[in-house]
């Protein structure tokens, strides 16, 4: 029996130990008069800026004028007055057809016109003497009728002659070929030397780059959505709308654009509106074939409330953010959001401006939590 004794002894001190480590624990986990620190949040300030949704289109650069130069007369070209790819002006001299051959033409249709004068003059004179003799019964009738149509052939024959004359200086004028607009010249398609006419097809092309159009298609349900708005008093001006255009490089275009043409019918393989714009095009940076982005916004911009995306959270009733107050609480604050920005939101209701708002840290937050506020990076601009 003298083992039971130590056996007792060993369970107390073992019940004991116990006690003494769970009670050391516990005063480690949660100490009186140690609270839990609040959570650190990063807040940014609501900064008010001019913003608009604007309306983006793929388009296509036009030129608004654009000529193939041809031959109108037959002839071998005698010589080329511009470089491949230049600027030319309207009436600028191109091409030169044979002149020196069409001048003889010209000269001996000249000639004809003085025979035909002069053989009309002889006819002339012979019917007024014919008519003072058949006054006098010296001569028939018949010779009087004979003089009569001399003179109507003579006649007609000066005519003709006229009107080869003007046929002759015609094609003379033809044979200098000048540029009928202004603009950049493409390539000389045949070179001195060669037998061009009207059959030849063209010589060059020419195409107008200042100003430039751009054309772009509206779609369908956006036209009836502006048409709605007008039953209702809301008219779109065009001269109203700002015009922007996005290169292929990424960059922006800088002279701004108006609406110039907007179809009245509706494309029935596309169902879209076309629609067309111009441009200053001074440094002809837009050439005709290009494609760009066009962004159609007002021209006067209203002022929103701008937040980051990140502070902006979703729920059954809609959006809302925690805004900083006073003493370092958070209070929800339900918005409602307009247009998008490069990295963030416009707000059209529940923020003025101004505003310290959570932009991270949010997902742990409450209503009237207490919270470690830090300054974060400001909104970037909007497009």
């Amino acid at each position: 029996m003298s083992g039971v004794p130590s056996v007792i002894r060993l369970t107390a001190l073992g019940l004991t130990s116990v006690t003494i480590l769970s009670t050391g624990w516990a005063g480690l986990a949660q100490q009186p008069g140690q609270a839990i620190p609040p959570p650190a949040v990063v807040v940014e300030e609501v900064v008010v800026e001019l913003v608009n949704d604007p309306m983006t289109f793929t388009a296509r650069v036009e030129a608004i004028e654009a000529v193939d130069v041809r031959a109108r007369v037959t002839g071998f070209l005698a010589s080329v007055g511009f470089r491949d790819g230049q600027a030319v002006n309207a009436g600028d001299l191109l091409f030169e057809i044979e002149p020196d051959r069409l001048e003889a033409s010209v000269a001996s249709a000249r000639a004809q016109v003085v025979r035909a004068e002069a053989t009309r003059a002889s006819a002339e004179r012979t019917l007024a003497r014919n008519r003072d003799l058949f006054s006098r019964n010296t001569v028939s009738q018949a010779a009087l009728d004979e003089a009569q149509a001399a003179f109507d052939v003579a006649t007609a024959d000066l005519q003709v002659a006229e009107a080869a004359l003007n046929t002759a200086e015609l094609d003379l004028s033809y044979s200098r070929i000048a540029a009928p607009i202004s603009g950049s010249i493409g390539l000389a398609t045949f070179t001195v030397g060669n037998l061009v006419g009207p059959d030849s097809g063209s010589l060059a092309h020419i195409v107008s780059l200042d100003p430039i159009r751009v054309a772009f298609a509206v779609p369908e349900g956006l036209l009836v959505t502006i048409r709605q708005q007008e039953e209702h008093g809301v008219t779109v001006d065009p001269d109203e709308l700002k015009l922007a255009l996005r290169l292929a490089n990424g960059t922006d275009y800088g002279p701004a654009g108006r609406i110039e043409f907007i179809e009245n019918e509706v494309d029935p393989q596309t169902g879209t509106v076309a629609a067309r714009a111009v441009f200053p095009n001074p440094d002809h940076i837009l050439l005709p074939g290009q494609f760009v982005t066009i962004y159609v916004r007002e021209r006067d911009m209203p002022e929103r409330p701008i937040i980051p995306q990140s502070a902006v959270l979703q729920d059954r009733q809609g959006r809302f953010v925690y805004v900083l107050n006073d003493g370092n609480t958070v209070s929800q604050r339900r918005i409602e959001t307009g247009a998008r920005v490069e990295n963030g939101w416009a707000t059209t209701e529940g923020l003025e401006g101004g505003e310290m708002v959570v932009v991270q840290g949010v997902q742990r937050l409450t209503d009237g939590m207490n919270v470690q506020p830090s300054a974060g990076q400001p909104v970037g601009d909007g497009l």
